[in-house]
C-alpha cells in the first residue's frame, strides 16, 4: 500500500519545492501516486513553476513511457537559469525514499529547452518514440516523445 510522505521544504539554496499536492493513484486511468511540487525561489513565497513526480513503476503503468515519471515547467519569465533542472534534482531524495533507481522522463522532440533539463540532468536519451492512440497525449494532439533514464546515483 502506497503512503504519501511528509517532505518539508526542499532546497538547494536557490529553489524551494513544496508539496501542494498528493494525487492518489486511479488504476482505472493508469494513473499513480503523483506528487505536485511547488517552485519558487528560495526564500520567496511567490510560484515561479511546478514540477511532479509520479511514482510508479514501469513495469506496473507502462503509460509511463509516454507519460514520463517526472513533470516540469517553469513560467516563462523565469526560464533559462537552469531552473527546471535544479527543481528535478531536488526531487532526487523523493524518488530514492520510494524506491526508485531510475526515472523516465519524456518531452517533446522539438522542446529544446526541454531536452537540455534532460541533458544537465545527465538522464540518457532512449530514443523518439510514437504516443499510442489511446494514450491522453495522443488525444491533446501530440504523436511522439523524446524518452530519457535518468539514474538517481551517480549524477
Amino acid at each position: 500500500m502506497f503512503e504519501f510522505r511528509k517532505w518539508g521544504t526542499l532546497t538547494d539554496g536557490v529553489l524551494d519545492l513544496t508539496v501542494e499536492q498528493e494525487e492518489a493513484a486511479d488504476p482505472a486511468k493508469g494513473h499513480v501516486p503523483c506528487y505536485h511540487f511547488r517552485v519558487s525561489r528560495h526564500g520567496d513565497p511567490r510560484k515561479i513553476g511546478e514540477v511532479r513526480l509520479r511514482v510508479g513503476r514501469v513495469e506496473d503503468c507502462p503509460s509511463l513511457l509516454t507519460s514520463g515519471q517526472v513533470g516540469y515547467g517553469i513560467d516563462e519569465p523565469e526560464r533559462g537559469h537552469g531552473f527546471a533542472a535544479r527543481a528535478c534534482d531536488l526531487l532526487r531524495p523523493v524518488a530514492l525514499a520510494h524506491g526508485l533507481n531510475s526515472l523516465v522522463i519524456t518531452c517533446d522532440p522539438e522542446n529544446i529547452a526541454s531536452r537540455r533539463t534532460c541533458e544537465r540532468l545527465g538522464a540518457i536519451l532512449v530514443g523518439t518514440f510514437d504516443i499510442p492512440a489511446d494514450h491522453p497525449m495522443y488525444q491533446d494532439g501530440r504523436r511522439r516523445v523524446n524518452r530519457y533514464e535518468w539514474w538517481m546515483s551517480g549524477s
